[in-house]
């Protein structure tokens, strides 16, 4: 990003004005109006309504919004850039970033600018946290009207302190719904609305997710897409998917019969119907195909803004000769996207491909050169949480990094990484990480990369929320003061309680990414666990009686109850006593599952998914070999 730059646009020359006090609202009345662009925008439309239903909330008073017309001196403006000049002529200092916002007056004015129709609409949102409103979750029902903070006050002052122009320093900042246990209509608009309030950009929608028909951008589309696009919060489809568009059961279930050598084959040469097997990527005439059907997918979803081309998770490559001669599998991911790339270009020059850098592709390739405006998402699944990304200590992370820093020197596109700050193998653990999400972001911004990302389910939201709230801060600013974040969040959320909050969450992130049974983070010694089990028990004990913490404790309770089996593996517990205290967690697990604390649908509420994670070998259910098999077959994980 460079420096800031004059743009010719309207109301007034270089910096904002000092405006002192601005009072909008006294004893609950105002004299105020919001004015928007007479030609305006969903975004603005929906943000000076935004503007208005908060400040009655907070005081009582009702603000008419103008559309056009002669700007009146006691108003607030709210414009995008490009918009401006409908009020006349004027230039001012802004980032180059499209997401930039600016706030600030001209004389008794308040003007709230972005630099497109979602960062308008953030503007507004953060001159409003500024007076003190939290939008700290999405509005689920387990929150009963509880997801945000509103002061009340009958008296409004808009002061120079909360004048402010920023850009982000990343500029992809997604949430990811994934495997979608818990998502639903309902709760996804709840979630899009909530992502314009703390800055996330982009949300991202599986075309299929491993092809169970339940999780699905064509489930959603038609009641998602005008809530995305009125807030200009960008549209991500795709994932792991060539199967989507190639598989063995097109054509009426013919196509393996009609075209083998299109299929991939294994070392024997034999070829392979699955979809976990990727096609035959030096087959000009499958390459065709799948890129024919990719084509048509997208010319029926115009909304579509950036589209996933990823292989199947966990897929096996074509080991014929010709698909060896391409080279790497990630010389063959990227001559397949800039093929495909180039040809979905002359039917949607508007979408923006993505791959993923992950498994067999993890390393950039080492022939072919991926086109620039392809979008690289970078997947270090396996990260060490008892260690930064950066530290070499750990082997897995410094693996990605090497892989991460290869990729900078030789993609000059843009990267975002594919983080796991809720992970789904976490089993809703409350791994509690703001400090730590900062210092891996500051390493990644540096390289740098462009963009981050998170999971987002809303079943076990509650225990990932603080997560949630500071990863949008840090996208934004990577230096922000993450110990004001936490406690504004906790003043917002705890109120009297806060410093008790902050002390119980801060606990919280002290054991559980270092001392838990979250994968990829070996075991800890009977020492180090028991100490770190005396500090959860300490807390838990010194706020027994505060109800206002119910839910804080019920992740306490999950901490304490996961160390204690930590404790009993690391001093050599016989299997019989773990595996009846893996039984008791489940049962409490199961117990709360409509809290928001805990996400135990489907398979994530297993009994044998907790006891694998304790090192436990589960009883097959009968049924299950036979499932999992055909699971192995189509390469799901």
């Amino acid at each position: 990003m460079r420096n800031l730059f004059v743009l010719a646009t309207i109301v007034y020359c270089g910096l904002w004005a000092r405006a002192g006090e601005i009072k909008i609202v006294e004893d609950g009345k105002s004299d105020y109006v919001i004015v928007i662009p007479g030609k305006s925008s969903a975004a603005e439309q929906l943000a000076a309504s935004e503007l208005s239903k908060y400040i009655k909330r907070m005081s009582g008073a009702e603000l008419n919004v103008q559309q056009g017309g002669t700007l009146p001196d006691k108003s607030l403006l709210i414009s995008e850039l490009n918009h401006l000049t409908q009020f006349g002529p004027v230039s001012f200092l802004h980032p180059e970033s499209p997401d930039f916002y600016s706030v600030g007056s001209a004389g008794p004015r308040v003007q709230l600018i972005g630099g497109n129709g979602r960062a308008t609409l953030f503007a507004v949102y953060q001159l409003l946290d500024a007076m003190g409103c939290r939008f700290l979750s999405p509005e689920y029902d387990f929150y009963k009207g509880g997801a945000e903070f509103i002061p009340a006050s009958k008296t409004l002052v808009v002061t120079d302190a909360m004048f402010k122009t920023s850009a982000p320093k990343l500029k992809f900042r997604k949430l990811y719904v994934e495997e979608g246990h818990s998502h639903n209509a309902g709760n996804l608009k709840q979630m899009i609305e909530w992502m314009s309030k703390v800055g996330y950009n982009t949300l991202v929608v599986p075309t299929d997710y491993q092809g169970g028909g339940r999780v699905k951008w064509d489930n959603w589309r038609g009641q998602l897409t005008p809530e995305l696009q009125k807030r200009d919060i960008q549209i991500e489809v795709g994932g792991h998917g060539y199967q989507n568009f190639f598989n063995a059961d097109m054509e009426d279930g013919r196509l393996f019969a009609m075209h083998p050598d299109w299929f991939g084959a294994d070392a024997d040469g034999k070829r392979h119907r699955e979809h976990g097997r990727i096609f035959c990527t030096s087959n000009p005439d499958a390459v065709a195909f799948l890129t024919k059907n990719v084509i048509t997918y997208l010319m029926n979803r115009g909304e579509i803004q950036i589209f996933d081309f990823w292989p199947p998770d966990g897929a096996h490559w074509c080991e014929c000769e010709k698909c060896k001669a391409l080279g790497t599998p990630s010389d063959r991911q990227a001559l397949l996207v800039n093929h495909v790339k180039a040809e979905v270009q002359k039917a949607r020059p508007d979408v923006r491909l993505e791959i993923i850098a992950y498994a067999a592709a993890l390393n950039p390739p080492e022939h072919a050169k991926l086109d620039k405006d392809v979008l690289l998402d970078f997947c270090p699944i396996s990260q060490q949480f008892d260690h930064q990304i950066d530290d070499a200590a750990a082997e897995k992370n410094a693996e990605y990094a090497r892989a991460l820093a290869a990729w900078r020197k030789a993609f000059d596109g843009d990267i975002s990484i594919y983080s796991y700050y809720r992970k789904y193998a976490w089993d809703s653990l409350p791994v509690i990480i703001p400090h730590f999400m900062q210092k891996d972001l500051q390493w990644y911004s540096q390289l740098p990369v462009q963009g981050i990302s998170t999971y987002s389910e809303p079943g076990d939201w509650f225990t990932y929320e603080l997560n949630h709230y500071a990863l949008a801060k840090l996208a934004w600013d990577p230096n922000a003061d993450v110990d004001a974040i936490v406690k504004e969040f906790c003043d917002a959320r705890y109120g009297a309680s806060s410093d008790a909050a902050r002390q119980a969450l801060s606990v919280l992130e002290k054991t559980m990414h270092y001392d838990s049974s979250i994968p990829n983070v070996p075991l800890k010694n009977n020492d180090e666990i028991s100490a770190a089990l005396g500090t959860v028990k300490a807390i838990r004990e010194k706020n027994a009686t505060d109800r206002s913490l119910a839910k804080l404790d019920l992740m306490l309770d999950y901490a304490q109850r996961d160390l204690e089996v930590q404790q009993a593996r690391a001093g050599g517990a016989d299997a019989t006593r773990i595996r009846e205290m893996v039984q008791s967690l489940h049962d409490f697990l199961q117990k709360h599952q409509d809290d928001g604390v805990f996400l135990v649908k489907d398979q994530r509420g297993a009994i044998g998914r907790v006891l694998t994670r304790y090192g436990i070998k589960a009883k097959r259910e009968p049924g299950e070999g036979a499932r999992a098999a055909t699971r192995r077959a189509a390469g799901v994980q």
